[in-house]
């Protein structure tokens, strides 16, 4: 999307509200841009209505606004100046306590200790992209940054691909890592207890996740999934799933990961 089309949206979005304008300017992404369950991966969490929550890389502000419904206080971080005004008008004409910060996500200008959960998502691949230092020295220090981010009990919350995740392994994917290369990355960052979990429509779509360090959960969802609609393809899909699930390959190839890292 080219910088000028979102000041547009902008622009659109204080005379007929926020959605009319991304579904005028953006009418192909105005689903993904527009949908709260974006943010269902927040009904994992135990937390009570007065937690402070930090959503880094929030885009639209799907995120941020669908956490603002449930939280008192929200914190919006987009790095883009233009997007973080959008999010900024999307919070006030829904009345959702979301502040929103215009940083990058390395250095961010915020006090330590002072979040409950900080969401990352997508972030971990993309901060990469900065020159400040190789992949995995920067991936480092944005997970350091994130953990020096929350309270003792605090945890976070991070969304990210796989590079060994099936139909996903291709040469382009440098800066995403396994599930092994990840939980490595968590502890050398000072996390503790990591739970992983696969978003089966994907992480855009969280409206479904399982639990990948329960092998018994995803073989008793893929008795119950109807694949029967596929044909013979179904059938063998349900098979090789059901195999994926007890073997333990289903962990290490899912496409895609949400983990629930604690504060170590």
């Amino acid at each position: 999307m080219i910088l000028d089309e979102v000041r547009q949206a902008n622009r659109l979005a204080l005379e007929i509200g926020w959605r009319a304008a991304v579904e005028r300017i953006f009418p192909r992404e105005a689903d993904s841009i527009c949908d709260p369950c974006r943010a269902d991966f927040q009904f994992l969490w135990d937390l009570p209505p007065d937690s402070s929550i930090l959503s880094v890389g929030d885009d639209w502000g799907a995120i941020a606004t669908a956490l603002g419904r449930n939280f008192s206080r929200v914190t919006a971080v987009e790095r883009v100046f233009e997007r973080a005004r959008f999010i900024d008008i999307r919070a006030r004409e829904m009345g959702t306590p979301v502040e929103v910060l215009c940083a990058e996500l390395l250095g961010l200008p915020l006090a330590p200790h002072q979040f409950d959960a900080v969401v990352l998502n997508g972030g971990l691949e993309w901060s990469c992209l900065s020159p400040r230092g190789g992949p995995r020295e920067i991936q480092l220090r944005l997970l350091r940054s994130v953990r020096d981010l929350l309270r003792p009990s605090g945890f976070a919350c991070l969304s990210v691909e796989n590079r060994l995740g099936w139909g996903r392994m291709s040469a382009g994917r440098g800066f995403t890592r396994s599930l092994a290369g990840y939980r490595k990355l968590f502890r050398e960052a000072g996390f503790g207890a990591v739970r992983t979990f696969y978003p089966w429509d994907g992480c855009n779509h969280p409206s479904i996740l399982l639990p990948l360090d329960h092998p018994g959960a995803l073989a008793h969802y893929v008795e119950f999934k109807d694949f029967a609609r596929s044909g013979w393809r179904g059938w063998i899909k349900r098979l090789a799933l059901h195999a994926a699930a007890h073997t333990g390959l289903w962990a290490h190839l899912a496409p895609e990961f949400i983990f629930l890292m604690e504060n170590g």
